[in-house]
């Protein structure tokens, strides 16, 4: 009895003003401790690999203009070519490499064409560097055709999006993990800042591994049976830096819907799962669930094949006027 009162004294305090406070500055430490630095990068794979994304995407970003200014951006360049050759000295080549290189190339291109007089120094160590193109990867600018785009019609989109809805009656036949991949592939083209992609996804197919994870979580109760697979979406704060930390939250938002439509599109169902969690059982999350301590949890998604008929929730949505505003 006195174990019991004392952990609901505790879930109580977490629902305090000082309770959420308290989460928030541990949200403020979280994205100090393994955020990067622009001028202070760590020897850290990964946070060295985001910066690199995040630089050569603004170079991307500026061919992509409607009027590039000629000769743009030599210092970032620089700053981009130098850490690059560090990290092939760390870590060996790579597809993001590769990429920086093909980007490299379609800057040459850009200003070769428009008569742009580079500074020699400058261009003979951009040729030096983007000449040994190896394969994988992606990077630069490329054309694309407004008819290449236009082929999905808006009342074939609408009737796609009214049709997802969150599952809770899951058929009890097993879901095919290339299906999951399958649906994780389309995922990866949402929108991120400067491309860096800093989203995870977490698989678990163990019915006992599922209900354990859950069991933190407050939203599945009296289906949790039913869900035959689990996918946790986590932003990784390496990816982001300074006034960046809600980011994290947008990013992982925004590739967690792209994840729930992918799911409908390849014939699943899929239910979202809040991870509000304080702090301390986020950890708790995390250390079951196997995930590092410099993710955070955006999403928990569960997923399973539909069955024939099945009833699902049918809230109304409100009308434009209620949250739609014209300025």
């Amino acid at each position: 009895m006195k174990v019991l009162f004392r952990k609901t004294k505790t879930f109580l305090f977490w629902h305090t003003p000082l309770g959420e406070a308290l989460t928030k500055f541990y949200d403020l430490l979280m994205h100090l401790k393994y955020s990067f630095k622009e001028k202070n990068l760590r020897d850290d794979k990964e946070q060295i690999e985001f910066y690199l994304t995040k630089h050569y995407h603004i170079i991307e970003k500026g061919l992509a203009l409607p009027k590039p200014r000629v000769a743009f951006g030599q210092p970032k360049i620089n700053d981009l070519i130098e850490k690059s050759q560090n990290y092939i000295k760390l870590y060996g080549t790579s597809p993001l490499i590769h990429s920086i290189q093909k980007m490299l190339r379609d800057y040459l291109d850009f200003n070769h064409r428009n008569n742009a007089d580079l500074p020699k120094k400058f261009e003979d160590k951009v040729i030096c560097f983007s000449k040994d193109l190896g394969c994988g990867g992606e990077g630069g600018v490329r054309v694309l055709k407004k008819s290449e785009i236009q082929n999905l019609s808006a009342e074939d989109f609408t009737t796609f999006v009214k049709n997802r809805t969150s599952v809770r009656d899951f058929s009890p036949i097993p879901v095919d993990y290339n299906l999951i991949t399958s649906a994780v592939n389309i995922a990866k083209y949402s929108p991120s800042v400067c491309n860096r992609q800093g989203w995870v996804v977490h698989y678990y197919s163990d019915k006992a591994l599922i209900g354990n994870i859950l069991s933190y979580q407050n939203g599945n109760v009296g289906f949790t049976e039913s869900i035959d697979k689990l996918i946790i979406v986590t932003g990784n704060i390496k990816a982001f830096t300074r006034y960046e930390s809600n980011q994290l939250f947008i990013d992982g938002g925004l590739f967690s819907m792209s994840l729930m439509f992918a799911l409908h599109a390849v014939g699943l169902g899929a239910c979202p799962l809040n991870t509000c969690f304080p702090f301390f059982s986020e950890n708790k999350v995390k250390e079951v669930a196997d995930i590092p301590k410099s993710e955070r949890l955006i999403m928990m998604l569960a997923v399973g094949n539909l069955k024939e008929e099945f009833l699902v929730a049918y809230s109304s949505r409100n009308e434009i006027d209620n949250f739609f505003r014209s300025h």
